[in-house]
C-alpha cells in the first residue's frame, strides 16, 4: 500500500476538511541554488536536494492545496496520529 495509505488523513492542527491529497517521494535539485525547508511535523531542516516526503493538503472542497515537506514516514505517522 505504501504512501497512498495517508491519502484522505488529516494532519494534526487542521480540521477535517483539509487532507491529505498526495504523498511523493521528493528531491528538488537545482544547479544554482541550495533549497531548504522545514520538516512540518519535527520542524528539523531539511536539505531539499536531499530524499525526503512531499505531501499536499486539499479542502474537500477544493483541490491543489498547501504543499509540505516531512523528513519522512515516522514524521508524517506523527502529523497523521497515525489514523
Amino acid at each position: 500500500m505504501g504512501l497512498s495509505k495517508y491519502v484522505g488523513r488529516t494532519p494534526r492542527g487542521y480540521d477535517s476538511n483539509t487532507t491529505v491529497e498526495r504523498v511523493a517521494s521528493h528531491h528538488r535539485w537545482d544547479v544554482d541554488v541550495e533549497r531548504r525547508g522545514d520538516c512540518s511535523n519535527c520542524g528539523t531542516e531539511l536539505e531539499l536536494r536531499e530524499k525526503h516526503l512531499l505531501v499536499t493538503l486539499g479542502e474537500r472542497q477544493r483541490r491543489g492545496g498547501e504543499r509540505h515537506y516531512l523528513c519522512g514516514q515516522l514524521c508524517l505517522d506523527e502529523w497523521t496520529d497515525g489514523q
